[in-house]
């Protein structure tokens, strides 16, 4: 998978793995992540880096819900250097959100990802990423979640 150099307008080759124990103290001493990722520890959490570079650029933590064939969003976030206008890299929260709905579709939920998400950012979901509401939380079903697979993976 690529993620976006914006300053030099480049694609660099990014990697998706399992935190491992010993790169929390990473997160919890970079002022990169303003969410409290020490209560996040309980669930499955990846990181997104560029090849060959330990420096995280997003976090997600999920919640493998079986019996309700579903990956289940806690909590995304992208490194501060890379929101807004001027971030660093793009395409980071793309291609974690595209290798869960991977992921659910490797464990035969059809692609099927949610999560419950703040007011504020519901329409970044649903209008960069595809998300359908229903209820209090948003979803993305199979045929979005190939799309997300196929742009962002691909």
């Amino acid at each position: 998978m690529k993620i976006l150099h914006k300053p030099s307008d480049t694609l660099k080759t990014a990697v998706i793995e399992l935190m491992g124990d010993d790169e929390w103290e990473q997160v919890y001493q970079s002022d990169e992540f303003e969410f409290d990722w020490s209560k996040e520890r309980k669930w499955t959490v990846y990181k997104l880096t560029l090849e060959g570079d330990a420096v995280i650029q997003g976090l997600v933590a999920i919640e493998d819900i079986i019996r309700e064939s579903r990956i289940h969003i806690h909590l995304i976030e992208n490194a501060l250097s890379n929101r807004s206008k001027d971030k660093i890299y793009d395409y980071v929260a793309g291609c974690l959100l595209a290798f869960l709905c991977k992921l659910a579709f490797d464990k035969d939920y059809k692609g099927f990802v949610s999560l419950h998400s703040k007011s504020e950012i519901v329409d970044l979901y649903k209008n960069k990423y595809y998300f359908l509401e229903m209820g209090q939380n948003l979803f993305i079903d199979t045929e979005r979640a190939a799309f997300l697979v196929s742009k962002y993976l691909n």
